[in-house]
């Protein structure tokens, strides 16, 4: 071959090398904007929450390409709200939390933006007294009293005449 065509290979396979640098760096790029960049104080749902790069997931732009930590799951983020160790905005019966929450609960430190909500209690049971009837102890007596005052109704009638027959 002779030195002009070595020369003009020589060009080609740096450009070929130029142009494969230029798509790596677009894929870097498409898979940078693939993927979702949250502020601090972006608020995300619990089912996304669970995707978060600081849970150990995957949280893309398409809300179904996400992919969840494995370690966490959205019933263990609703125990940690309940408990009030994850601090959460609640729109509704949605639940919404943001990275900087995340990270403090994380971390264990204390977020301080939002108090948490605790679940209702639920009622205490009645405590047992001696003195305290329950309802079927109630009726029962009630039952008793009507059946005696029914047997001294029916009886005053024939006691009557039994006084009358005497006389």
């Amino acid at each position: 071959m002779d030195e002009e065509m070595r020369k003009i290979l020589h060009l080609h396979e740096e450009d070929l090398a130029a142009t494969r640098r230029a798509l790596a760096m677009m894929d870097q790029m498409r898979g940078h904007f693939q993927f979702q960049q949250t502020e601090d104080d972006t608020p995300l749902s619990l089912e996304r929450a669970v995707c978060h790069p600081l849970l150990g997931g995957t949280l893309c732009v398409d809300p179904v390409a996400d992919v969840p930590g494995p370690s966490f799951t959205v019933a263990s983020l609703r125990r940690a709200i309940l408990k009030g160790d994850l601090k959460c905005v609640h729109h509704g019966r949605l639940h919404f939390v943001t990275t900087a929450q995340l990270r403090a609960w994380i971390t264990r430190e204390p977020d301080g933006s939002i108090t948490p909500i605790s679940p209702p209690r639920p009622p205490a049971p009645p405590a047992f007294s001696p003195t305290t009837l329950t309802l079927h102890e109630k009726r029962q007596g009630n039952a008793s009293v009507s059946l005696a005052l029914a047997a001294l109704d029916s009886i005053k009638p024939s006691a009557r005449n039994l006084k009358k027959g005497r006389k």
